[in-house]
């Protein structure tokens, strides 16, 4: 799954289930997508303030109690950067 196909099913998934609550771990096997892309997909989500971490430590959607939560679902703009050339290379 590429990185954009990811962040639309994690959207999806926190649209249509806005309680949804996850630590990590239960994000990993809920997407079926390996520990260092769940990250950096959760991330991307925060960043655009779309998902939010807790003092929990799980990741929720942001102002999923409120009006928040409709305007960040409508003004989320995740960026999608093509990787440098030296994180990509396997070695030297």
């Amino acid at each position: 799954m590429n990185f954009a196909a990811a962040v639309d099913r994690v959207r999806a998934d926190f649209n249509q289930m806005p309680e949804l609550e996850l630590t990590i771990g239960q994000a990993i096997r809920l997407w079926n997508i390996g520990a260092d892309d769940c990250r950096y997909v959760l991330d991307a989500l925060v960043d655009a303030r779309f998902l939010r971490w807790t003092t929990r430590r799980t990741i929720v959607r942001a102002g999923r109690d409120g009006a928040e939560a409709l305007r960040a679902v409508e003004t989320s703009y995740v960026s999608v950067r093509r990787a440098r050339q030296s994180d990509t290379s396997g070695g030297s």
